[in-house]
């Protein structure tokens, strides 16, 4: 099994604005559906693989309902094969609350003798959220487990299962040691979860800082400002990390230095001179920063601008999504992003256009258009976020009812609710 990490990626130099990517959307009938589950029950093992692995994909992009075969899928966790274990297993999931009756069948798996049915088991109680707070201590003990694979699972399963899982912290705090860099970001990720009830994790994510794993030194930054560690300690360490060789650990921690707002006004002077950084990225992060700690939108405007004309698609996202923060004042910004309004990347046209709508209000009826475009796009995320930002905009988007009513229907459920939630905006109820 592949890195499971339940906090968002480091690294990537910007979070939720990242560009996205067009994936097609299976279209898959109940018939369809059907042929699958009927496929999990043959003799040929490599049949019910592929149904498995076929039906985890689906469960995964939200692009097929499965909720109601719930009692199916908890038969297909007795199967021989591990393969078809592990893979319904994070089916289940994937399905989340709304398939919390296989919990009990779930946790059975975190005893299989196989590693990946146990990592995949542990990773599928995570999707359950608060529902599978009741296996939080057979997660605990997988923290001990010999396979870093089911390391890396229980300890992410914690922090997506929220606060009921706090018992886990300690044992989180002593995996920031494990010698697998995997486990040690994905502890880190997860005590990022429980806020305050996680403090006393701060000095050993401070030693993290220095971490020889770049994810790791990211990640822990990035969970030192949420668990409200004390500035005194946290701020001098981010600040001296800000020198870092990996142009993404300086972007995660100028970007973590924002979340301390006004106690990381000490830093200012440091991240005024990364506003000349090499890396565009890095620029664009710190000019972030600075508006979160002092709010100087006159220093970094001109950098944030300069990063929506940036050939790297990720740096023309982060500077969008960072204008649309500051609002209208960084209304002299709106020439720049009505130029992104025709980027090439469709990701990138959707965020210039949420961030245009609220930087300069006279600016929406361009802004719209975009967004109502950016509801058919292939990829759920994009399709999710146009309906999110034209429910911001409320009834002056009243021309997206007929695209936000079509997608009330989307396969994707968080796309329709989004959906549904921008619907109520715009037509004012």
């Amino acid at each position: 099994m592949k890195r499971v990490i339940f906090a968002t990626a480091v690294l990537a130099l910007g979070i939720a604005t990242a560009p996205t990517r067009a994936h097609a959307r299976p279209n898959r009938s109940d018939a369809d559906l059907k042929e699958l589950l009927a496929s999990l029950k043959k003799p040929d093992p490599d049949d019910r693989r592929k149904a498995a692995e076929t039906i985890s994909d689906l469960c995964k992009n939200g692009d097929a309902d499965f909720s109601g075969e719930v009692p199916a899928l908890i038969e297909a966790l007795k199967d021989k094969d591990a393969i078809v274990r592990g893979e319904i297993a994070e089916s289940l999931g994937f399905l989340g609350p709304n398939a919390k009756a296989a919990i009990p069948a779930v946790r059975g798996l975190l005893k299989d003798a196989i590693p990946e049915v146990r990592s995949k088991a542990a990773f599928a109680l995570g999707g359950f959220g608060e529902e599978a707070k009741a296996a939080v201590p057979d997660l605990i003990g997988l923290f001990k487990d010999r396979d870093e694979r089911v390391r890396v699972s229980a300890a992410a399963a914690v922090g997506e299962i929220g606060p009921g899982a706090k018992a886990a912290v300690p044992g989180l705090i002593g995996l920031l040691k494990d010698a697998d860099p995997e486990v040690r970001m994905n502890a880190a990720a997860s005590l990022g979860a429980f806020g305050a009830e996680a403090k006393a994790a701060d000095k050993s994510l401070v030693a993290l800082l220095k971490d020889r794993d770049e994810g790791v030194r990211g990640q822990a930054a990035e969970t030192l400002g949420k668990v409200g560690a004390d500035p005194m300690l946290a701020v001098p360490a981010l600040v001296a990390a800000l020198g870092d060789k990996h142009p993404g650990v300086r972007g995660d921690m100028a970007h973590a230095l924002a979340k301390f707002k006004d106690k990381a006004k000490p830093a200012i002077p440091s991240l005024t001179k990364m506003l000349k950084d090499a890396d565009h990225g890095v620029r664009v992060h710190a000019a972030e920063a600075i508006f979160e700690i002092d709010g100087n939108t006159k220093l970094v405007l001109p950098v944030l601008i300069e990063g929506l004309k940036n050939e790297d698609p990720f740096v023309r996202g982060d500077a969008a999504h960072t204008l649309g923060e500051i609002g209208p004042a960084a209304k002299e910004a709106a020439p720049a992003l009505k130029a992104l309004l025709k980027d090439e990347n469709d990701g990138i046209r959707v965020h210039a256009a949420e961030a245009l709508a609220k930087v300069d209000r006279a600016s929406i009826s361009d802004a719209i258009p975009v967004l109502i475009e950016g509801l058919k796009s292939d990829d759920k995320t994009l399709r999710a976020e146009a309906a999110e930002a034209l429910g911001e905009i409320g009834p002056d988007a009243k021309d997206a009812v007929v695209g936000l009513t079509a997608l009330t229907k989307d396969k994707n459920k968080d796309v329709r609710k989004s959906a549904s939630d921008a619907l109520r905006k715009v037509q004012g109820k």
